[in-house]
């Protein structure tokens, strides 16, 4: 593959919201159940361990980076796509939503959910970049705040679509470790959505509002783990985006369907169930 190829350019920032439209209107029917509401908090004190990792079978393609960057004094002149991330030596995937799909009780949520963006020079959230989305994959649960932080010194504009691709929330974030509070995010829109920075091309992810806390986003050795989770049968579902392009929209990829993976596990009292996924779900050539 060409990796002198790039994505991107100053003057097109705003087409690239087109960049993610597939993957949040083809997953509608697999996550639609676990976003129902009803969930109840209750004690879960025999809970059992779901934790797996997920790895990559066969050769890894090789993304173009974005290039020709707005504020490339903090951004670099170069930034590498998050649309696929795969450790070369151990083959494990980052970036993939696990979760369970129809829970009705257990757990309670955290208090809030964290969307950073920038590099945080304080080492207050280790292993920030600049000018990107340390939280490609952000899950959280609608009720409760979603805080948003830009370390960076430059202007960052998260805004957050719906499975129609409208804008449910548009922040401006210009003062730097600045925290911001929302609840807005309550949309009871259905599926993993996308959100982009509006002025960086480059800076994009998915978002996932749940109504129960029973979700992970693998790291980067893929590893995942739920906890606390009820004695039970459940659907556990694996989610990561699709990393094809399939066409061009001005200098924007338009990127494939996403690859999701269902399995069906028993959780026993205090116990820990081991799950693995392999990706990719079908065979992918990358040109």
């Amino acid at each position: 593959m060409n990796t002198k190829r790039r994505h991107g350019s100053s003057k097109r920032e705003s087409s690239w919201c087109l960049a993610i439209t597939t993957a949040c209107v083809c997953l509608l029917g697999v996550v639609s159940s676990a976003l129902g509401e009803g969930y109840q908090v209750i004690d879960v004190s025999n809970g059992g361990t779901i934790k797996g990792v997920a790895s990559w079978n066969g050769e890894i393609p090789d993304l173009p980076p974005f290039g020709d960057l707005i504020h490339p004094e903090v951004c670099g002149e170069t930034q590498p796509s998050s649309a696929l991330q795969v450790n070369p030596q151990t083959k494990r995937v980052r970036w993939v939503l696990v979760y369970l799909d129809r829970i009705e009780k257990g757990k309670a949520p955290a208090e809030k959910y964290w969307l950073h963006m920038g590099q945080d020079r304080t080492n207050k959230v280790p292993n920030t970049e600049a000018c990107q989305f340390t939280e490609h994959i952000f899950p959280f649960v609608r009720s409760q705040f979603v805080t948003m932080v830009n370390f960076d010194s430059i202007l960052h504009n998260p805004d957050f679509y719906d499975e129609k691709r409208t804008s449910v929330l548009n922040m401006v974030m210009h003062t730097p470790n600045r925290e911001i509070n929302h609840t807005i995010l309550q949309y009871e829109g259905r599926g993993v959505m996308p959100f982009q920075c509006d002025i960086h091309a480059h800076m994009n992810g998915y978002w996932a509002g749940f109504h129960h806390p029973y979700f992970a986003v693998t790291d980067a050795d893929g590893k995942f783990q739920l906890s606390g989770v009820p004695p039970g049968k459940y659907t556990l579902v694996a989610w990561h985006e699709g990393y094809k392009t399939v066409r061009m929209d001005a200098t924007h990829p338009i990127y494939d369907r996403p690859h999701v993976i269902q399995k069906e596990i028993e959780v026993k009292p205090n116990e820990t169930v081991d799950a693995h996924f392999e990706f990719p779900v079908r065979k992918v050539t990358i040109e």
